[in-house]
Parts: structure tokens; sequence; C-alpha cells
């Protein structure tokens, strides 16, 4: 599997680690959200590991949220798949 070398900025403090290529597109248009949720988060400099992990919770959280949308989704369509398989085939 490949992995990609990615730089992230936070207030003059460069992180840099590696993303699996799998993930990479997720990361960068999730990039732009972290960057905002720090942003708005009111913390001293020394804090700035605790403000990225809590916006990577934040990230997380809504990411799991969005699953469980998406299951439910998944579920109604194929309720409805199997509604209309039925009506067809009377």
């Amino acid at each position: 599997m490949k992995i990609h070398r990615l730089k992230i900025t936070i207030q003059d403090r460069e992180f840099e680690f590696g993303v699996p290529e799998s993930e990479y597109i997720i990361f960068k248009k999730a990039e732009k959200s972290i960057l905002e949720l720090i942003d708005k988060m009111e913390f001293r400099e020394h804090m700035l590991d605790n403000a990225i992990l809590n916006a990577a919770l934040g990230i997380a959280k809504e990411n799991e949220n969005l699953k469980e949308q998406t299951k439910e989704l998944d579920q109604k369509v194929s309720e409805l798949t199997k509604k209309i398989e039925v009506f067809i085939n009377q």
C-alpha cells in the first residue's frame, strides 16, 4: 500500500505524517475543516496538541454520524427496492 507523506501547519508548527493512498483524498477534504475547528477554539499556544486532538475527535464524531446515516439510508433503499420488486412481480 502506498503511503503519502503530508504536512500540515498549525500556528507555525509543522506536523508531518503518512496517510494511506486510499485515505489521501478524504484527508485533503477534511483538512480545511480541521483547520477551521482549531481556529475557532480558544487555547494557549502550549495547548495546541490538545486543540488538535479535540478537532480530530470532532471530525471523527461527525464521520461516525455520517456512517450511521449512510447505513440508515442503505436500509431504506433496500426496503424500497424489495417493495418495488414485490409490486413489479405481482
